[in-house]
C-alpha cells in the first residue's frame, strides 16, 4: 500500500526549470485574468448537465443524492453547487481546498502541498476566487454555503469510504494525473451504489492540449504561435509542472471495463486541422495512433460491477 507521502511527491510532477515554473504561473495567471478558468458561468452549465444524470439516470432528485466528486479542485466548485442543492456531497483532492483562506488554511497547504503552493493559492485567492464565488452566488440564484463544504485531502486510490453509499460519483480532469488508474477505478466501484452511476471525464495525454500545456488549451480556436503542436510527444522543450500518468485511450478503455461497467463512451475530438501529414507521419513513427493524436477528451458512463475481483492491484 503506497503512503500518502509517496502519492504527495507522485503528483508534484517532474523537476521543472525555475524559469518554466515562472512563465507557467504567469501563463496561469493571464488564463484566470481572461476568464479562461474560474468562469461561473461555465461550470454552472456543467452543473446543470450533472443534476439532469443525477435525475435521468439514479432517478433520484439532486437533494437526495450522497455526491463524491473525485479531484474537486482547490475551489470545490461543483461540491459547493451540489452543497447549494441540498445533496449530500463530499469533495476529495490531492490538494488543500482554498474556498475558505486563512491563517489555518496556509498552514494546512504549506504541510500537504508545499510553500510554493501556499504562495500561488493566496495570491489566487485574493485576485480572482473571492470575486468567482460572488459571482457564482449570484448568477446561480443561491447562496453558496461554502462554510459547510465537506472537502478532504486523500488518495482517490484509497477511498477512506463504506462499500456501496455514493449515487453519483463524479470527476473532471483528475483521472490524468492519477498514477494508479486501475486502483482509483476499482475504488469507485466499490463505493459506488448499486444503483448509482459514476461521469469520468479525463483529458488524454497524447491529445494537442494533452500536455496541459496553456499555450495549446483550446487549439482549434487560438493555436500556439511559439509551442509546436505536440511538444509533449516531440522534444518537450515546454515542460509544464504537473504530473501525467500518459496513459492511451486504449488504456483506459481496458483499465474501466475490467473494473467498472461503462454503459456509455462519448469523445471530444481536436487538432485535426493542426496535424499536417509530415508531423502526423513523424508522430505515427512514435508509435502513436491517429486516435492517440486527435482525441480530446473521453467520458466514460459508469454502473457498478458487480463481480469485479478483491485482490490487491
Amino acid at each position: 500500500m503506497k503512503s500518502f507521502r509517496k502519492m504527495k511527491s507522485v503528483m508534484s510532477g517532474q523537476k521543472i526549470p525555475l524559469f518554466h515554473r515562472f512563465l507557467s504561473s504567469w501563463k496561469l495567471f493571464r488564463a484566470y485574468r481572461e476568464g479562461i478558468f474560474g468562469n461561473a458561468e461555465t461550470e454552472i452549465n456543467d452543473h446543470y448537465q450533472l443534476s439532469e444524470m443525477i435525475r435521468k439516470y439514479v432517478k433520484i432528485e439532486v437533494e437526495k443524492a450522497k455526491i463524491l466528486d473525485i479531484g474537486c479542485g482547490r475551489t470545490a466548485t461543483q461540491t459547493a453547487l451540489f452543497k447549494a442543492d441540498g445533496a449530500d456531497v463530499t469533495g476529495i483532492d490531492m490538494e488543500v481546498a482554498t474556498y475558505r483562506m486563512n491563517t489555518r488554511t496556509l498552514i494546512d497547504i504549506i504541510k500537504t502541498n508545499g510553500m510554493e503552493r501556499a504562495v500561488k493559492s493566496l495570491f489566487r485567492h485574493v485576485l480572482f476566487d473571492k470575486r468567482f464565488f460572488s459571482e457564482l452566488s449570484l448568477k446561480y440564484g443561491k447562496v453558496i454555503p461554502f462554510d459547510q463544504l465537506n472537502t478532504r485531502v486523500m488518495n482517490a486510490t484509497r477511498l477512506s469510504f463504506p462499500d456501496n453509499i455514493f449515487d453519483f460519483i463524479y470527476s473532471a480532469w483528475a483521472f490524468e494525473h492519477i498514477d494508479n488508474v486501475s486502483a482509483a477505478i476499482k475504488e469507485v466501484n466499490r463505493v459506488l451504489k448499486p444503483a448509482g452511476i459514476a461521469w469520468i471525464a479525463i483529458h488524454l495525454f497524447h491529445s494537442l492540449s494533452g500536455g496541459h500545456h496553456l499555450d495549446w488549451i483550446y487549439p482549434d480556436k487560438s493555436p500556439s504561435g511559439k509551442v509546436p503542436p505536440w511538444d509533449h510527444l516531440l522534444e518537450n522543450k515546454y515542460p509544464v509542472n504537473t504530473y501525467l500518468n500518459k496513459l492511451r485511450l486504449k488504456e483506459y478503455r481496458e483499465i474501466f471495463h475490467e473494473y467498472i461497467d461503462i454503459f456509455d463512451e462519448r469523445l471530444a475530438l481536436e487538432g485535426e486541422k493542426i496535424l499536417t501529414p509530415e508531423l502526423e507521419k513523424m508522430l505515427l513513427d512514435r508509435g502513436y495512433t491517429r486516435e492517440d493524436l486527435l482525441t480530446r477528451t473521453v467520458i466514460f458512463l459508469c454502473r457498478k460491477k458487480d463481480n469485479t475481483s478483491v485482490d490487491e492491484i
